[in-house]
């Protein structure tokens, strides 16, 4: 059963690799003022993920909306730390 979240203040995770190793990456709204999620998705010819396709973009006003939709384990969110971009599941970021 996943959680319902009621009043989301942060979504973040912490780089991995390379230069942004132990950096924070947060979900910051787009230039729409909208959280950027994917859905996730993978093209019925190759079988190969095409979540990172604009078509598989879902904008949302809230942080909470984001949650929500991320905790079904269906999206990716969009995180940014700097001018990167990382797109991160529902067990490798930290809500609150």
């Amino acid at each position: 059963m996943t959680s319902e979240y009621m009043f989301v203040i942060e979504i973040s995770a912490v780089g991995t690799d390379g230069e942004v190793r132990g950096k924070k990456f947060t979900a910051s709204p787009n230039s729409n003022g909208k959280y950027v999620l994917n859905k996730k998705s993978n093209d019925p010819s190759t079988g190969e993920s095409d979540t990172n396709l604009s078509k598989n973009i879902v904008e949302v006003e809230t942080l909470t909306e984001a949650a929500n939709l991320l905790a079904t384990d269906d999206y990716l969110i969009n995180l940014t730390y700097k001018n990167q971009r990382a797109l991160r599941c529902f067990d490798a970021v930290t809500i609150i």
